[in-house]
């Protein structure tokens, strides 16, 4: 074997040391494989103290469950790369692997072992691949580790949850040892100190320590970020600092550290294996169908014939498009379990008694949505944990539980995505919102309302009830950004509020962003698209429910009020297009609050289409989303 090819085999070892997961059965046999290969490369296989034979061996115990054989991996296979690299290339030097077996196992022990800076034996301690992988592996784990932790602090004495969150700092550290992360390793061991005692003598662990643990893995997002994303191995700052005695410091970035890790996982989609083989399966049978209808054609096959298998192609067509869609498909778990580790800081702060309840976390849709509709779930349960919920004193009084109860739930409805938080706090006081809105000029003194109305006003910017600024709300930057998210996700919100029953804020969202469900109106020559998501119903007037206002705007009278109409004929300058309202069609759309009247010639029927943005070459066009290439 020449030296390039035995270094390849250590390239291959170390990537699967980065991807390494001790619970996961086919990447540690993928890892024993490498290292196994390299020790039998070398010659060492006879030689039980050879660096690689001693990094197969740790491989193996890996496998069989014992995760503390992480412990010093790195440097056995550094010492292994470093005895590799030293030997001379010369046409008349000993062979590689003659010259790894033959060199005294002491000496290697001695001089080789030790490696002061890990980074130089390891060129791949800087590569960017392999420290994306690493931010990704690594926000697993402390995802992991944050739902164990949830479970730590209700049963301090649960041992499966001490020996995961251990497992999780410990994998970390491991793959950290090999990047020279250093203060990502260190920070990591100081991590497990806390759970030490707890692990080895199977008691329960202390109250302070699963705080500090929190805490511990907050900051190990932070590093994570810095690290991977300017692509560094050290000094990344002060985060990473570890108080005397191993004892992480404290911190008060816990949001900054969801943000800093989510940011790292941008443009990552993980596909199944499955959907990636359907995919191709689906391929060749298109090229196979297409094929086909090309030597249709040149063959001059009756008409009949043809059209059956351009109906074939259809279906195929329609299902590459439905499987590429689903590429982009992700489950709004991680989204979910960030929510809980969200409400659980945030009662902390507050000092309240809060129970979360999640369900729907395997509902999916599109990774964008998903990544966007963040921001506007965290406002939304901030304004639950500091508006909504009371309390322990004022719920007893008001004679409910003392803990209070959120819960976040999805599921798919109508084509949509439903998503729902729910509080069973105070309500909403909308005599206070009405005071406040008079006061800072949002609502005339003698405005008089619905509570509907009422409710739209606490999407207005810069709107708040709060008598005082806290930590977690009070400054009137939230709800607005909940609304102007989800309307250019193409969303429709809601909110409903019982005094002292509680709230519930829901969320309506498109499964995805490249492909809607809309209805096909014609406008003259002209075809458009509305979105079924913004579509109440659609009617042909009478003449008794048409009505103007002070003789100029047209409105439409419907049982639930005056609804005005848009003719798009004009708004677009469209010619040839019905005048008459009563020989025209209404479609009656709604968005955040907002109603209108679309006229249009006629409906020509619902159809999925997908989406083009209109490109840099055409200005912004008012009242228009995207183009598309119709049938």
């Amino acid at each position: 074997m020449s030296a390039g090819e035995l270094l390849g085999l250590f390239d291959a070892a170390a990537e699967a040391m980065i991807l390494v997961d001790p619970g996961d059965a086919e990447s540690t046999a993928e890892l024993v494989a490498c290292l196994v290969a390299v020790r039998d490369a070398m010659g060492a296989g006879d030689d039980a103290d050879h660096p690689a034979s001693i990094a197969a061996a740790c491989a193996v115990r890996l496998a069989d469950g014992d995760v503390t054989a992480l412990e010093g991996l790195d440097r056995y296979y550094a010492a292994a790369r470093a005895i590799a690299e030293r030997t001379p290339r010369g046409s008349g030097a000993q062979p590689l692997e003659q010259q790894a077996a033959s060199a005294p196992a002491k000496k290697l022990r001695t001089k080789t072992a030790p490696v002061a800076s890990p980074a130089a034996v390891m060129p791949l301690a800087g590569d960017e691949e392999l420290l994306r992988d690493f931010a990704i592996r690594a926000s697993e784990h402390l995802d992991d580790a944050d739902d164990h932790l949830m479970a730590l602090e209700a049963d301090a004495h649960n041992p499966e949850a001490v020996d995961a969150t251990f497992r999780a700092f410990h994998t970390i550290k491991g793959m950290a040892g090999f990047l020279a992360l250093d203060d990502i390793s260190q920070h990591a061991h100081a991590s497990e100190t806390l759970l030490a005692d707890a692990r080895a003598n199977r008691t329960a662990v202390p109250t302070e320590n699963i705080q500090d643990l929190f805490t511990a893995v907050d900051r190990m997002r932070l590093l994570v970020a810095e690290a991977t994303s300017a692509g560094v191995t050290q000094s990344v700052g002060t985060a990473g600092e570890v108080a005397p005695g191993g004892q992480p410091l404290r911190s008060d970035t816990e949001a900054t550290a969801r943000a800093a890790i989510s940011s790292g996982r941008e443009g990552t989609v993980r596909v199944e294996e499955q959907r990636l083989d359907g995919l191709l399966d689906t391929i060749g049978e298109m090229v196979i169908a297409e094929s086909m209808v090309s030597a249709s054609l040149r063959t001059g096959l009756d008409t009949a014939s043809i059209a059956v298998q351009l109906d074939r192609l259809d279906k195929i067509t329609r299902e590459l498009q439905q499987m590429a869609t689903s590429l982009r498909m992700v489950s709004l778990r991680a989204t979910f379990r960030q929510m809980s580790r969200l409400v659980r800081d945030l009662a902390h702060k507050a000092g309240k008694q809060i129970e979360f309840v999640t369900s729907g976390e395997d509902t999916e849709l599109d990774k964008e949505v998903v990544d966007r509709i963040a921001d506007p779930l965290i406002h939304a349960l901030r304004n639950a944990v500091d508006h909504g919920i009371e309390s322990a004193e004022e719920r007893r009084a008001a004679g409910k539980p003392a803990v209070g109860r959120i819960e976040l739930a999805a599921s798919h409805t109508g084509g949509a995505i439903h998503i729902e938080i729910r509080d069973d706090g105070r309500g909403l006081d909308t005599a206070r919102i009405v005071e406040t809105a008079r006061d800072q000029g949002l609502l005339g003194s003698d405005a008089v309302i619905d509570d509907r109305s009422v409710f739209d006003l606490i999407y207005e910017p810069g709107f708040s009830t709060a008598e005082k600024v806290t930590e977690v709300s009070g400054r009137g930057v939230g709800m607005d950004v909940v609304r102007r998210t989800v309307d250019e996700l193409r969303g429709r919100i809601e909110l409903e509020s019982a005094p002292g029953v509680g709230t519930t804020v829901s969320v309506r969202l498109p499964i995805t962003l490249a492909i809607i469900d809309g209805m096909v109106a014609r406008v003259g020559d002209e075809r458009y698209v509305v979105p079924i998501l913004a579509i109440e119903r659609s009617v042909r007037p009478t003449p008794e429910q048409l009505a103007t206002v002070q003789g100029a705007g047209e409105m439409l009278v419907t049982d639930d009020g005056l609804v005005p109409i848009v003719r798009l004929h004009r708004h677009f300058s469209t010619p040839d297009a019905e005048q008459d309202p009563t020989q025209a069609v209404v479609i009656i759309t709604s968005d955040s609050g907002a109603r209108a009247g679309l006229m249009v010639c006629e409906l020509l029927g619902q159809q999925q289409t997908v989406i083009k943005p209109l490109g840099d070459g055409i200005p912004d066009q008012r009242g228009i989303t995207g183009g598309a290439i119709m049938p």
